[in-house]
């Protein structure tokens, strides 16, 4: 067996197992299949374009948004996190490369989505902050990305590109899975600001424990009691 077939077998093992390894910037974790909350695969096909998906991923503490581009898709491009450097974001995903994912927790000074309430969302038809259709605000400061360039800043007090979460989508099964994402010391980061939170919301250390087998994605209007407009 030649040295790249060794490699390509050894991540697939571990993968297999659960445990993640490191590929570049973009950190491979096990692969969870995204699912309906009754348990059913999540087709891309019944992927509405007017909101994000909320779904927890690679850590149970950690929010994510799945994204419908509609006609739009997505490019890649070379990106920087704010704690875990240079990247390239991953392609869209789907039968016209417009499903994405991204962590839903703003680059500027972590805002992300809890049952009570989330102030950071996808805009698709468009708001007075985000200036056009198609993006993503945070309407706790006034940052603004682009969910077709790789999560990228158009406006707004961050600096940084929300992080990026690999999919893969399946043709034969039109299901979706998340493999993968940018942002481990981002994520420590996160845990440390909100630690009294996210032991409240989820018990003490169940937050940092990876996700398992399936994670169930639902409209962030019923993940979150209020999603203000901006």
């Amino acid at each position: 067996m030649d040295r790249r077939c060794f490699t390509q077998a050894c991540t697939g093992a571990l993968l297999a197992q659960g445990l993640s390894v490191w590929a570049g910037p973009v950190q491979d974790y096990a692969h969870i299949k995204l699912v309906h909350p009754d348990g059913a695969p999540l087709k891309a096909s019944e992927v509405g374009t007017q909101e994000a998906l909320v779904f927890a991923y690679p850590l149970k503490g950690i929010p994510c948004y799945l994204i419908n581009l509609g006609e739009r898709k997505a490019s890649t491009q070379s990106l920087q996190s704010p704690d875990d450097g240079d990247y390239t974001n991953p392609e869209g995903v789907g039968p016209k490369g417009n499903f994405v994912a991204f962590v839903a927790i703003c680059t500027h000074q972590l805002s992300y989505p809890t049952p009570a309430a989330s102030y950071l969302r996808y805009a698709a038809a468009g708001s007075e902050l985000g200036g056009g259709p198609g993006r993503i605000v945070c309407c706790a400061h006034g940052s603004v990305y682009d969910p077709a360039q790789g999560g990228a800043r158009v406006t707004g007090p961050t600096q940084n590109p929300l992080m990026p979460v690999r999919l893969a989508w399946d043709p034969a099964t039109d299901h979706l899975t998340a493999t993968g994402t940018v942002g481990r010391k981002f994520f420590e980061r996160f845990f440390q600001t909100f630690k009294g939170d996210l032991i409240e919301q989820y018990g003490p250390g169940v937050y940092r424990q990876e996700v398992e087998g399936s994670a169930v994605a639902v409209p962030l209007s019923a993940y979150s009691r209020e999603v203000p407009a901006c």
